[in-house]
């Protein structure tokens, strides 16, 4: 038997033994919690339970609320999660923030990640006001795809300029000159 088979059967052994794995712990009580941990883990006959809301300061759960959240779905100052948003820094596979965001598609005044979409951008594609990446679309963008206002790159494509493959304005002024016209 391989790893991965005994890893399953010990896995479907423990779900299906009924063996409930639900956490709910609020920190100082229920009323006021500071620390609100709540999340419902327990899976019985192939279906999955409704998913806990954790609300405090410092929040963890399925769906957390708070001031710092770590969840599936994370709302948020700082927030941790799959899916992220926060007021000033957002991690997770999909990031929004109104500071800094990171993660696989991140929207946010600064965005790190595979997408990242903002007015500071960085990213395998980076959309905004400043870009750097793989495809850059951005007023001043570096990347090897490069499209802006200023361009610079492999290939560029803008107004102003440098690249392996350089289609810019500037470059048809140049050529007019030279050529004369």
């Amino acid at each position: 038997m391989k790893w991965h088979q005994r890893f399953k059967r010990m896995m479907t052994d423990e779900y299906a033994s009924g063996h409930d794995r639900e956490i709910d712990y609020q920190w100082p009580s229920p009323n006021f919690p500071i620390i609100s941990i709540r999340s419902n883990l327990s899976y019985r006959q192939g279906k999955f339970h409704r998913p806990k809301v954790a609300v405090g300061l410092i929040a963890i759960g399925d769906i957390a609320v708070g001031l710092i959240s770590i969840g599936v779905i994370s709302l948020g100052l700082f927030s941790v999660g799959a899916i992220a948003a926060a007021l000033w820094l957002a991690v997770g596979a999909i990031s929004i923030s109104n500071g800094l965001a990171l993660g696989a598609i991140a929207l946010a005044p600064f965005a790190i990640g595979a997408i990242a979409i903002g007015e500071a951008a960085v990213g395998a594609i980076a959309i905004g006001e400043w870009g750097l990446g793989a495809l850059v679309i951005a007023e001043k963008a570096l990347g090897v795809g490069s499209i802006g206002e200023w361009a610079y790159g492999v290939v560029v494509i803008g107004k102003h300029g440098f690249g392996l493959v350089p289609i810019t304005e500037d470059l048809f002024y140049w050529f007019r000159r030279l050529l004369g016209f």
